[in-house]
């Protein structure tokens, strides 16, 4: 009994160590624990911090960024071009910017900005160096002067407020502007593709956004689509007929109609010269300033006049079927069938036309063919102005100039002309119509200068064009004869 008590007594002090131990176990674990707590926890706020120490200057570079771009932008764009007809043909005078963001009106200013021209242009280094293709065309560069500069609407009227869209009106002359291509070999003008126009900020720029930030760069597309440009003297005109003949061939043209006033009015037939030809009369109305046949001094004159403007695909002086042209021998043109169908046409859908005023005139090749129209259908025309015209006299009878001996016809040239000789077409024809005393008029000028007083040469005359192109002294109402002028004399004639 008494071992058994002190067995006991031993087991019990055994089992107390033991929780005593294990308490102590637990104990040191726990505080492992904490310890182990205490670390991570300490790493994760250092992480933390330093995280948020990151995103602080991250979002101060953001700041600043934002503060730099406050002060800079750069804006971008597409443009489009204006054209105009001139003495010597079209050029672009303005090109209209469409902005991604409005521009305070009063920081628009023209010397805040520099234009570099690149076109298509007709490669004459070719036809005086063997080693080039004179077939290719090659891209012409020249810098564009900024004549003014405007916030405008997108039609390019000048606003006076902030605008999305910016007008910039070019200097432009007969030696600069032009967004026609004239290849020597195929004697034709196209519209130049590409054209465009690289538009940058000068130092002197202070252009900036409607809310003031300074404008420091333009990202405008240079590229200018030409097909879609605004011909504000062409806006009165339908550019899209078209006229197939009874032998097959079509012309396109362009028509002008005078306002209806319940009155007759004269119909003007002009025909353009040799570089016009194609299917787009938009290049056969300005390539010779047609315009003025639209502007209020002519239609004035006329009292108001319908106006046709017939292209030919090829060339008016084509004579065969295999397109010969150039080496006419004085007869009549593959198209005189078609062109006098297409008039005939045009008049029988026009009530308003009176039919006893019809006036047909022309330079060039075109004048060429005013003298096969009226040599082939003298009584139809009521008068006719062939201008520096290509019908070689050689090839015109004596019984077809009787036929036009009662036709008023005002010839007009230059004596210095070389492109078609005045004594080998109209010199000979003029005297064989004087002699049978038929009702002839003539305007000849020494040489074709301009006569606006705008352009000059280096020692300050008048600038000199060649002395084929005669026809500016018609369209500037210049040509006279005692103290008569042209038009005046043309809208009195009738059959």
């Amino acid at each position: 009994m008494k071992l058994t008590k002190l067995t006991a007594l031993l087991m019990a002090f055994a089992m107390l160590l033991s929780i005593t131990a294990c308490s102590s176990t637990t104990t040191e674990e726990e505080t492992d624990t904490d310890e182990t707590s205490t670390a991570d926890t300490t790493e994760a706020e250092e992480t933390e911090d330093a995280d948020e120490e990151e995103a602080a200057e991250e979002t101060e570079e953001e700041v600043a960024d934002t503060e730099e771009t406050a002060d800079e932008l750069t804006l971008s764009g597409t443009q489009s071009a204006v054209i105009e007809g001139f003495d010597w043909g079209p050029a672009v005078t303005k090109v209209i910017l469409s902005l991604d963001q409005a521009v305070d009106a009063a920081t628009v200013d023209a010397s805040a900005f520099a234009v570099v021209e690149q076109k298509e242009s007709f490669n004459w280094a070719a036809l005086y160096d063997d080693t080039l293709d004179a077939t290719e065309h090659t891209i012409a560069e020249a810098e564009r002067t900024v004549t003014a500069a405007y916030t405008c609407d997108m039609d390019g009227n000048q606003v006076d407020e902030a605008s999305d869209y910016i007008a910039l009106e070019l200097y432009y002359s007969p030696d600069e502007g032009s967004p026609y291509c004239y290849d020597v070999f195929t004697g034709k003008n196209t519209v130049c593709s590409p054209y465009e126009l690289a538009i940058s900020l000068t130092d002197s720029s202070a252009l900036a956004a409607e809310d003031g930030t300074a404008v420091t760069g333009l990202a405008v597309d240079a590229a200018i689509d030409l097909s879609a440009a605004s011909m504000p003297q062409l806006e009165q005109v339908d550019l899209t007929g078209t006229f197939t003949g009874s032998d097959g061939e079509t012309l396109c043209y362009g028509s002008y109609e005078p306002e209806d006033d319940g009155e007759l009015h004269p119909l003007v037939i002009w025909l353009h010269g040799a570089g016009e030809g194609g299917t787009d009369p938009s290049i056969n109305n300005l390539g010779n300033k047609v315009t003025a046949l639209y502007d209020e001094a002519f239609q004035s004159a006329m009292g108001g006049a319908y106006v046709l403007t017939p292209q030919t695909p090829t060339f008016w002086l084509t004579y065969d079927e295999e397109g010969n042209w150039a080496d006419n021998p004085g007869t009549d043109s593959i198209y005189l069938t078609t062109l006098m169908e297409l008039i005939e046409d045009y008049v029988a859908n026009h009530e308003g036309i009176d039919a006893n005023r019809i006036y047909v005139g022309g330079c060039s090749n075109g004048g060429y063919m005013t003298m096969d129209l009226i040599l082939n259908y003298p009584d139809y025309f009521a008068a006719a102005f062939p201008i520096c015209e290509a019908y070689l006299d050689s090839g015109i009878t004596d019984e077809q100039l009787e036929g036009i001996k009662d036709l008023p016809v005002w010839f007009v040239y230059a004596a210095n002309a070389t492109t078609v000789d005045p004594p080998l077409y109209e010199m000979p024809t003029i005297e064989r119509l004087q002699a049978i005393g038929a009702d002839v008029h003539t305007s000849v000028f020494d040489n074709v200068v301009d006569t606006t007083g705008l352009y000059t040469t280096e020692d300050g005359s008048a600038y000199e064009y060649m002395g084929h192109w005669s026809w500016l002294y018609f369209f500037n109402d210049q040509c006279e004869e005692d103290g008569v002028s042209l038009w005046t004399w043309l809208a009195e004639q009738s059959k």
